[in-house]
């Protein structure tokens, strides 16, 4: 299937940083859960502690370990504090020097003005690539679709004017070069990549919560799909089943494997509420809505299955069924969703 819209100006780059963002103290919030186990023998009685002497130090009962929560971003691992970086992808020279992207627990494919697509990935502390980028600037869709994630780390190159307010208010950990230039490589000029160990370390976030994702084995039905291309205006994404997992091309050139499961959600793409003026020329940039509902597509183990999205409340995840309301269960591994009209 081949999604296609009206042709819309050339891509309008941003030609590096170009604001000032104030950002508030790091916030750290994080919490673990110590169960505890009672073992019962049958008629036993329960093991007394040991008796001391007057004096003596009192041994010290053995601790159980915290409890390690499921990765709720791709199922792989356990849950640690989480990452999410905007990343360019416009041009072959770009994308040649992709770093970060196949380490992504999940990649977003999304417009930006021009017609031309920007990644927007989100990473689990518990298995960071050493470098992610080129690292590239907000945009307005990026906050409503970040929200379902909690306070989680967003590390950006910068971001046009009149968007820094909804950036300082919306519940983000803004990371960009103007708080911690230290933070990106090249003195943050473009490209720049970032180290993701040295993010967290410096601004701590969230624990991974879900974004509305369920895992497990694939459902009945679905069709045979081997592979599949998407359009924007000035820019494409596309897979293909390699066996077990999926490879993704951009612009018609190898990018990574390894993705388990891909979903086309269907939103609809409208004029933002800033124009960008960088390039010489006016482009606005377009706003992507995330919430609501709508129609959807399910890659996985080399079948597609058609299904509903919903968002209703920003704050809450984006939930996946089939025509009979089940929940459709994605494959335990990264994710890829696709966001075209």
């Amino acid at each position: 299937m081949i999604i296609r819209n009206a042709a819309r100006a050339s891509d309008a780059r941003h030609p590096g940083p170009h604001i000032h963002v104030k950002i508030g103290l790091p916030f750290a919030a994080a919490g673990a859960a110590i169960g505890l186990v009672a073992v019962q023998g049958c008629g036993a009685a329960p093991k007394q502690p040991a008796q001391t002497a007057p004096g003596e130090p009192v041994p010290s009962l053995p601790v159980p370990p915290a409890t390690q929560l499921p990765n709720p971003l791709d199922n792989v691992g356990t849950a640690g504090n989480t990452l999410a970086v905007k990343i360019d992808n416009v041009g072959a020279h770009i994308q040649a020097i992709h770093q970060g992207l196949a380490q992504a627990d999940i990649v977003y494919w999304i417009q930006v003005e021009g017609g031309q697509s920007r990644f927007l990935a989100v990473y689990d502390a518990n298995h960071l690539p050493a470098l992610i980028g080129p690292v590239r600037s907000a945009r307005q869709t990026d906050i409503p679709l970040l929200q379902q994630y909690g306070r989680l780390d967003f590390a950006y190159s910068g971001a046009i004017s009149g968007l820094i307010p909804l950036l300082e208010a919306a519940d983000l950990q803004n990371v960009t070069p103007f708080d911690d230039p230290g933070a990106f490589t090249d003195r943050a000029v473009d490209p720049t990549f970032i180290a993701p160990q040295q993010i967290l370390a410096r601004f701590p976030s969230v624990p991974a919560r879900s974004p509305g994702f369920a895992f497990g084995p694939a459902p009945g039905g679905g069709r045979a799909l081997d592979a599949m291309t998407w359009h924007l205006p000035a820019a494409s994404i596309g897979v293909r089943f390699n066996g077990s997992t999926y490879d993704v091309a951009v612009d018609g050139h190898p990018a990574w494997s390894g993705t388990a499961t891909v979903v086309v959600q269907h939103v609809s793409i409208v004029p933002g509420a800033f124009t960008d003026f960088n390039a010489g020329h006016p482009d606005n940039e377009v706003f992507t809505r995330s919430t609501g509902t709508g129609r959807a597509e399910v890659l996985r183990d080399g079948k597609v299955w058609s299904v509903r999205w919903s968002r209703p409340d920003p704050a809450a995840g984006t939930s996946f069924t089939l025509p009979d309301d089940s929940t459709m269960p994605f494959a335990t591994g990264p994710v890829l969703v696709v966001m075209v009209p």
